[in-house]
């Protein structure tokens, strides 16, 4: 087997990573949605936004990932949402942990049984694979000139 052919299942196998990992967030932030939204207004951050809105848009966002992926034709756009929801879920733990007495977590399933700093690890995982498959799928998008 080649290498083109082995990178090509690696770049395969991590575009699976991501959409799972935002299927999976996605369905139990949906389920919970309640205590997500609970959660939200508990946190210093969101005291004048409605959270159910805030909410709402985190899930769908969260859905829209793993449905932007599976085209070629937007996969590129799917990477980029990825990375920047996962460097705003990254900024918002640090921010908490710094701030705030209360860190509330609705994550859901394993990921909520991180600590904190192995939450923020994982994200920053994370994003460096979201900016990676988001730099592959650009180079292969774009025409050699």
């Amino acid at each position: 087997m080649t290498f083109r052919y082995k990178r090509s299942y690696l770049l395969t196998f991590l575009q699976c990573l991501v959409s799972f990992l935002f299927l999976y967030s996605g369905i139990s932030k949906a389920r919970g949605f309640g205590l997500f939204v609970n959660t939200l207004d508990k946190s210093l951050f969101f005291t004048d936004f409605n959270t159910n809105f805030v909410g709402g848009f985190v899930v769908v966002a969260e859905f829209s990932i793993p449905v932007l992926l599976f085209f070629e034709s937007t996969a590129l756009y799917g990477y980029l949402l990825s990375f920047l929801l996962l460097l705003l879920f990254t900024a918002y733990i640090i921010l908490m942990f710094a701030l705030s007495p209360y860190l509330p977590c609705s994550c859901g399933g394993l990921i909520e049984s991180l600590s904190w700093g192995q939450h923020i690890l994982f994200n920053l995982v994370f994003m460096v694979i979201s900016l990676v498959l988001f730099i592959n799928q650009n180079k292969k998008q774009v025409p050699a000139q």
